[in-house]
């Protein structure tokens, strides 16, 4: 709610102004209700709660009374002061219940490891945690860390150590201690970044969620990135017998450095890749965006791509919530969290499609030379995840759930989603997807 403009005692938050009257001295208790006095600033009633001047906390945590401008703050105005954990990360501003939920706004640091504009973060996840903030009724609320990390290799680490409170993982950097995640990453078991975040939900819900294999964390829902297909120079197309699986050459998944480094330094080390000299052409797994932004296909390359539906592999990531964190949200706001999480949140990977396909529609436009993969080399990929979806049914069964249905269940997911797949052929291959030890 924003309040009308009293010009004689509007504060600065960020410096000094000239206000009536003296601002305070003493300590200011968190976890209680401050009136605004004369000459105080934001920086300054920060400074009185927690020995420190950033006063992100307390903006972020009365965003609805003080609105936009956090240099618009009144002498008399009532602001909450959030309790912080030893790393900055609002706790509360009230104490806890018995059950150790907390009432009132909480405020946590959510690590974004790819660049702001980058597609997860623009066109997935800041719409997510808004929409997270607006059903909860601002009670949860999230803000990034003083210090953002863009290694995607920390990101399950700094979770669950308690140094953010929040972050989508990549599974593949979790491949050790998550091995049941690594379904997308066979060849043949993914396709576009809808159909793969959703199948990979329901096997979670359906009968991996009955194991304790993502107890470390709570998982809000999957993300996905559109498949990887297979490029390579045209004069040298890719044949169902040689060994291709084994033959990429660019980095896994295929956005890496473009999310981070951006496409330009990536373009320039597309360029030494391929100057360099070579025995045979070299085979690169990406999406078809990727291969535009970093320089690998462009109107005079000599470069083609075999389209394979259902991915050479296809990229995932998990959105956490520390455990901590979590068992500080009322139980209304958990249902109210888990009502737009889960499959919800796994639909908005839709939107990673079209940035995708927007990139491959103008690369069909200025003349980009594609190829459907051929039946028999789709069964060459197939058969070559035999040995890691063995080794998958084996690690489920342990567990005490039947991975041969939790692969099934998850393979006919992926047929039935086959429609977020905008360049299909009229038949592709999940729609006559051998399931891995029969079934309908």
């Amino acid at each position: 709610m924003k309040h009308p403009i009293v010009k004689a005692f509007l504060c600065s938050a960020v410096a000094s102004a000239a206000c009536v009257g003296s601002a305070q001295s003493a300590e200011i208790t968190c976890g209680t209700t401050y009136s605004v006095v004369g000459g105080d600033t934001l920086s300054h009633i920060s400074m009185l709660s927690y020995g420190s001047p950033l006063y992100q906390p307390i903006y972020t945590a009365n965003i609805d009374t003080i609105g936009s401008n956090p240099d618009r703050i009144f002498i008399g105005q009532s602001l909450s002061i959030p309790c912080l954990s030893s790393d900055a990360t609002i706790l509360s501003v009230s104490a806890e219940n018995d059950d150790g939920a907390v009432d009132g706004a909480l405020v946590f640091t959510f690590n974004r490891a790819s660049a702001p504009p980058f597609i997860i973060n623009s066109g997935i996840v800041d719409a997510y945690l808004a929409d997270i903030t607006e059903a909860t009724e601002g009670r949860v609320t999230f803000i990034d860390p003083e210090v953002v990390n863009r290694n995607h290799a920390d990101q399950f680490a700094l979770v669950t150590s308690g140094q953010v409170d929040g972050a989508y993982v990549l599974n593949s950097t979790i491949a050790d201690s998550h091995p049941l995640l690594q379904l997308p990453m066979y060849p043949m078991l993914g396709g576009s970044a809808e159909q793969t975040a959703v199948a990979l939900w329901r096997l979670h819900d359906e009968y991996l969620a009955q194991t304790d294999y993502f107890s470390d964390a709570q998982l809000l829902g999957f993300i996905a990135a559109p498949a990887a297909h297979i490029w390579r120079d045209a004069s040298m197309p890719v044949t169902p017998d040689e060994d291709i699986v084994t033959k990429n050459e660019y980095a896994v998944p295929y956005f890496m450095g473009l999310d981070t480094r951006g496409p330009a330094v990536m373009r320039a080390d597309m360029e030494q890749r391929t100057l360099a000299q070579r025995d045979t052409p070299p085979a690169y797994f990406m999406a078809h965006g990727a291969a535009l932004a970093t320089g690998l296909w462009n109107e005079d390359a000599n470069v083609s791509v075999m389209e394979v539906d259902n991915g050479a592999y296809t990229p995932t990531f998990s959105v956490v919530l520390s455990n901590d964190a979590w068992m500080q949200i009322s139980p209304t706001d958990q249902n109210a969290i888990q009502a737009i999480s889960g499959e919800a949140l796994s639909y908005r990977s839709a939107a990673w499609d079209e940035f995708d396909n927007a990139f491959r529609s103008r690369m069909m436009d200025m003349g980009l030379d594609f190829v459907k993969a051929d039946k028999p080399l789709l069964d060459n990929l197939w058969k070559s995840s035999f040995p890691d979806l063995a080794a998958w049914i084996a690690d489920v069964d342990s567990r005490g759930v039947s991975g041969t249905m939790a692969l099934n269940s998850y393979l006919k997911s992926l047929r039935s989603l086959e429609g977020s797949l905008i360049y299909r052929g009229q038949e592709t291959y999940v729609d006559q997807h051998p399931f891995f030890t029969g079934g309908n």
